[in-house]
Order: C-alpha cells, then sequence, then structure tokens
C-alpha cells in the first residue's frame, strides 16, 4: 500500500510540474505577445488604399480599397482534385453547420419569444458612475496616444485646381491649416517623417509630384492592457458596469 501511495504521490507531482510548466511557458508567451510591437503600414497611392498588418516589422497584406477584380470564372471548370476535393468537402461542412446553427438559433429565439421576459431592474446613472466612466474614457485615450508611434510618414501631394490661379489659392490654404494642425497632434502623438512635399501643380502636361501618404503606426500592447484592467477594476469597484450587464 504504501509503494502505491508513493508512486501515486510521484505520479501526481509530475503532473503538477508538467501543468506548471506549461503555464509558465504560457504566461512567458503571453508576456512576449504583450512587449512585441505590434505594425500596421497604411499607404495611398494611385486611388488605392493598402493596409498592412504584422509583427517585429514584418508584416502582411490584409486590405486594400477598391478592391482587385476577381479573374473570370473558367466556362467549363474542372473538378477539384486532391487538396482541392478536401478543401471543397471543408467548406461545404462549414457551410452545413452554419446553417443547422442558424436554424437552433431561430428555434431558440421562437421558444424565447413566448415567455414573458422578466423585468430587469437598471443600475441609476449617477453623477460618481459619469465622473468614472470620463476618467476611465481618458485613463485609455491617454494609454493608447501614449502607446501609438506613427513613423515612416512620407506625404507628396500635388495641389491642383481648374486653373493656375485657382491651385494657387489651393495651396495657400493648405499650408495656411498644415503646419498648426500638425503641430497640435505632434503634442499628443509621436510623429516621424521621412518626407513632406506638397507642391502646386499649375497644370503642366507632366505631374508636379506623384501623390503618395503611407506610414508605420505601432504599438506596444503591454501598456494599453495595464490600463484597460485598471479601468475595468475601477468600473467594477464603482458598480459602472451594473449599467451594461
Amino acid at each position: 500500500m504504501g509503494a502505491f501511495l508513493a508512486a501515486l504521490g510521484a505520479v501526481l507531482l509530475f503532473v503538477l510540474k508538467a501543468v506548471g510548466i506549461l503555464l509558465l511557458a504560457v504566461l512567458v508567451l503571453v508576456v512576449l505577445l504583450l512587449l512585441c510591437p505590434f505594425c500596421a503600414d497604411l499607404c495611398w497611392e494611385h486611388g488605392v488604399l493598402t493596409v498592412r498588418a504584422g509583427a517585429l516589422g514584418i508584416t502582411f497584406p490584409v486590405f486594400q480599397y477598391p478592391k482587385p477584380e476577381p479573374p473570370p470564372a473558367p466556362e467549363n471548370p474542372e473538378p477539384p482534385k486532391g487538396f482541392g476535393k478536401v478543401k471543397a468537402k471543408f467548406a461545404a461542412w462549414r457551410a452545413e453547420r452554419k446553417r443547422k446553427k442558424a436554424e437552433e438559433k431561430a428555434r431558440k429565439k421562437a421558444a424565447a419569444a413566448g415567455k414573458p421576459a422578466r423585468p430587469r431592474k437598471k443600475a441609476k446613472i449617477t453623477l460618481e458612475i459619469i465622473c468614472t466612466m470620463l476618467w476611465g474614457a481618458g485613463r485609455l485615450m491617454k494609454a493608447v496616444f501614449g502607446a501609438l508611434r506613427i513613423t515612416k510618414i512620407q506625404v507628396r501631394l500635388g495641389v491642383r485646381g481648374e486653373d493656375p490661379a485657382a491651385a494657387a489659392r489651393d495651396y495657400g490654404k493648405l499650408q495656411a491649416w498644415l503646419y498648426p494642425v500638425l503641430g497640435v497632434l505632434d503634442r499628443f502623438l509621436w510623429l516621424q517623417f521621412d518626407e513632406l512635399r506638397i507642391l502646386p501643380d499649375f497644370g503642366s502636361s507632366q505631374p508636379t509630384v506623384e501623390d503618395r501618404v503611407s506610414c508605420r503606426v505601432s504599438a506596444q500592447a503591454l501598456f494599453i492592457v495595464i490600463a484597460a484592467l485598471r479601468v475595468l477594476y475601477e468600473f467594477w469597484h464603482k458598480k459602472v458596469l451594473d449599467i451594461f450587464l
């Protein structure tokens, strides 16, 4: 009996050590992810907006507007083979699963509609709750603006008009409000310009400058998550969440 208990204790100790190591690895991975700078590259050129997202400076395309037109479908498509056949079966299984979930949801909704709903007492909005909500919004905005880094900003724009006089007026108006706005934004955001060229285009045969606006937006999620957890705790302590739950 003693040998059995010793063996059972050794097995439990091994399991606990394995679980502890796994939890520690997950915790380290979460901390690394929070410390890892996520980034997104935005580019507007030739009337097309492209967004690439990733981390550690490595980005992948995730959005494009307007979307490129898909190639025309072949008139006589060949049946899928190999991996394509497996992919088609998986897509059909997902479509069937979504259909069943939609039917189940509609059935539960119809069953719940027949039952009288109990009136739920809503929490009253007080001045203290409003002040807490404003404090939380300000705390989150401060954390987000403090973590954001907008770098590699490239702005190349040509100011055009119906005639040279209109182009000159538009260029003057743009110069009048552009730099004051940039000065205000620079007080709240981390801005790093690589290029800023705004030139008037008086209708010459060749464009003065090719229009292009691009930048990289990066941030570390750690400080934003810490601020969000602090705000959630304060909302729970002050019973602000009772208004939304």
